[in-house]
């Protein structure tokens, strides 16, 4: 008989493996863990990376040089994509990806505003990437005096304004173009209102000469027309009128007196005889008028025309052409510079040789 005895039969053991997701747990950790990581490290990256390039000086290559660029002009309608390329081309930045990349996020980038902007020494990339989002272009103070001539302006206007004296010259004469502004003509002379206008650089001539010239078409409107009507005046003959007191008046409380004498010799047929219609005449600056010079055939002599010339003769100012529509009654026909800048006013020709001789004789009478 077998001894053995039969033992209980023990079950097998079986591993049992873990849940899916507790197994890919650690991996789907490591996995986030490295993202969120990269992440950060490419974030602080960027911002990294673009605090260095807008840190960067304008121009630094040309500046390590001495060199300064010329000012950068934005054309109208030119898109900032373009214009950055152009400041890339031309050593301003070195690399126009991340201002157009700015330019996009800050959703500015189709709105760049045109004109010059001027390289300053010094200035970050970012302080410049601010000024074409603010539109922080060049400008220029321009002022022009009551008595200027057109001749005298728009060579300085020109070279102020860094435009061609040809394209204002060709627009001064342009009568279709004159007729849209307003203008009542025969030409520019005389429109131009006398101001100080903020001109921005990279204005085209047409619209300085039409900012220029607005004024006068506005004060014509409200405080000249009813008054020129009632004396039966026309917008040219008001600002050749006015013109003509601009030149001869130097003292502001004679200008309506000035204005008195020529309606009066208007009134009756005389001719105007004003010395600076003769210089305009003959393309001379204000100064002395020769015998030999009261026979240039002009119609602007009003030596030898009567009544008032086709056009202004300079710019004149407010107080110029209010006077001209409200003149100041009296019964003088004449008037001769003291030299000191007042008149002696003469009801007679006999009384105006006098007073003619007195300034011969003694040039600053008062």
């Amino acid at each position: 008989m077998n001894a053995r005895q039969d033992l209980p039969a023990v079950p097998p053991v079986r591993l049992s493996k873990p849940p899916p997701e507790q197994s890919r747990r650690p991996y789907f950790r490591w996995v986030l863990s490295t993202f969120a990581i990269g992440t950060l490290l490419f974030a602080v990256a960027l911002v990294g990376g673009r605090y260095w390039f807008l840190s960067r000086p304008v121009a630094e290559e040309l500046a390590e040089a001495n060199l300064d660029p010329a000012p950068f002009r934005v054309q109208r309608g030119e898109s900032f994509e373009t214009a950055a390329a152009r400041l890339e081309a031309l050593g301003w930045i070195p690399w126009s990806l991340p201002i157009r990349l700015e330019a996009r996020l800050g959703r500015w980038d189709r709105r760049v505003y045109p004109g010059y902007y001027k390289f300053r020494p010094g200035e970050k990339v970012g302080q410049l990437l601010e000024r074409f989002r603010e539109g922080e272009i060049e400008r220029v103070m321009v002022t022009i005096p009551e008595g200027r001539r057109l001749s005298q302006i728009l060579p300085v206007l020109a070279e102020l304004t860094w435009n061609e004296r040809a394209d204002f010259e060709a627009l001064a004469s342009n009568q279709e173009w004159l007729a849209k502004q307003g203008i009542p003509g025969p030409g520019l002379e005389g429109y131009i209102f006398p101001e100080t206008y903020e001109i921005a650089l990279g204005e085209s001539p047409q619209e300085i000469l039409r900012r220029l010239t607005a004024p006068s078409i506005a004060f014509w409107n409200d405080s000249l027309r009813t008054k020129a009507d009632s004396l039966g005046l026309t917008a040219p003959q008001v600002w050749a009128l006015a013109s003509i007191i601009e030149s001869e008046a130097v003292l502001p409380e004679e200008r309506r007196r000035i204005a008195g004498v020529f309606w009066n010799r208007l009134r009756l047929g005389m001719r105007l005889e004003s010395d600076p219609t003769v210089l305009y005449a003959l393309g001379r600056p204000p100064g002395r008028v020769l015998y030999a010079d009261l026979e240039v055939a002009s119609p602007y002599n009003t030596y030898r025309r009567t009544g008032l010339p086709p056009g202004p003769i300079c710019q004149p100012g407010r107080a110029s052409l209010l006077a001209a529509v409200d003149p100041l009654p009296t019964d003088e026909l004449f008037f001769v510079a003291r030299g000191n800048g007042s008149h002696i006013f003469s009801r007679t020709l006999a009384e105006h040789n006098r007073a003619r001789a007195q300034v011969r004789s003694k040039p600053e009478i008062r």
